[in-house]
């Protein structure tokens, strides 16, 4: 903790604030999304600042008479920032900015940006303060615009419930084919995978993991049957294919290796049909699914899916879906 003096920072600032940059003050506490808070601090003419006392510069919350530094970097706080924005998008309905200005040009005015993060639970609502110290020959003065006489200022920022999604109804599963006859034991189609209904009309996936990574339905569970129907699946942004390579699939069949009709933001469900893959009861047994879907959203939030054959019926291995 800090001690903070309770006096003027006006000899030496014209400016000493915090602010938001989005006009809702709500965050995701899912650790991944990030609301953005800007100090800012415009120097006196005449007075000079040192780049310890720029470094100095931080966001604060109080407790007790003493303030907390909020820490850099995900260590496991409750609260914390990083310096640059991720790739996660900011609160819906709440603007925001995508680029770091940093140091403006104008020799006596500054800006410093925090990108703040938290798993706090939800409904906490946390007060940030600005703080920073000076250096004097009679030793360090601190700042802090939670007591500073002409500077006072703060921003409450609140830990907002995470959506809770529905599964199929909060869910696009469209399904499309891609190569082949859907009629026929030789198909290939692709299912895109993305949220619905709840933040927006397409709530988009940034990362995915499947596991197991891929399963398997045969017509019938009898020795020489040949057809099947095998699963895998590429993450939002990717055209790899990835399998359960602990399915022995025989030596004629050939998986499908890249998305045909890959969607950002989406992820890729690939259901291939095919008549030269020869039964294998362990196969059958152990990797007929279901398989289930670790998915991080556009806002940071997770999402566990499970995907499966329709049903064990000959038809059935010819539909997926969530469930």
């Amino acid at each position: 903790m800090i001690k903070s003096t309770i006096q003027s920072s006006s000899d030496w600032l014209t400016q000493f604030s915090i602010a938001i940059s989005s006009t809702v003050a709500h965050i995701y506490p899912n650790a991944r999304q990030q609301l953005l808070i800007i100090l800012t601090i415009n120097v006196r003419a005449g007075r000079t600042i040192s780049e310890e006392e720029l470094k100095s510069l931080r966001v604060t919350a109080r407790v007790d008479n003493d303030f907390i530094v909020l820490p850099e970097g995900d260590n496991g706080d409750l609260w914390f920032y990083s310096p640059s924005k991720n790739e996660y998008d900011n609160f819906p309905g709440g603007s925001g900015v995508s680029t770091i200005r940093g140091r403006s040009d104008k020799k006596q005015f500054f800006e410093k940006w925090f990108f703040v993060s938290t798993r706090a639970t939800a409904g906490t609502r946390m007060t940030f303060y600005a703080q920073i110290t000076r250096q004097l020959e009679s030793g360090p003065v601190t700042f802090n615009t939670a007591i500073d006489p002409t500077f006072k200022g703060s921003v409450d920022v609140i830990a907002a419930p995470v959506p809770q999604f529905n599964v199929p109804d909060n869910y696009h599963f469209d399904r499309v084919l891609v190569a082949g006859n859907g009629d026929s034991d030789l198909y290939t189609f692709e299912y895109l995978l993305a949220g619905r209904n709840m933040q927006l009309p397409v709530v988009t996936f940034r990362s995915a993991a499947m596991a197991p990574a891929g399963m398997i339905q045969w017509v019938d569970r009898t020795p020489g049957e040949t057809r099947a129907s095998h699963v895998g699946y590429a993450g939002p942004g990717e055209t790899s294919i990835s399998y359960n390579r602990e399915i022995a699939l025989g030596s004629q069949f050939t998986p499908a290796a890249t998305v045909v009709r890959p969607r950002d933001g989406h992820i890729t469900v690939i259901l291939q049909g095919a008549n030269n893959v020869p039964y294998d009861s362990h196969s059958a047994i152990h990797h007929g699914g279901p398989c289930y879907l670790n998915a991080v959203d556009m806002y940071g939030n997770n999402h566990l899916l499970g995907v499966r054959f329709q049903d064990p019926t000959p038809a059935g291995r010819l539909v997926l879906e969530l469930f």
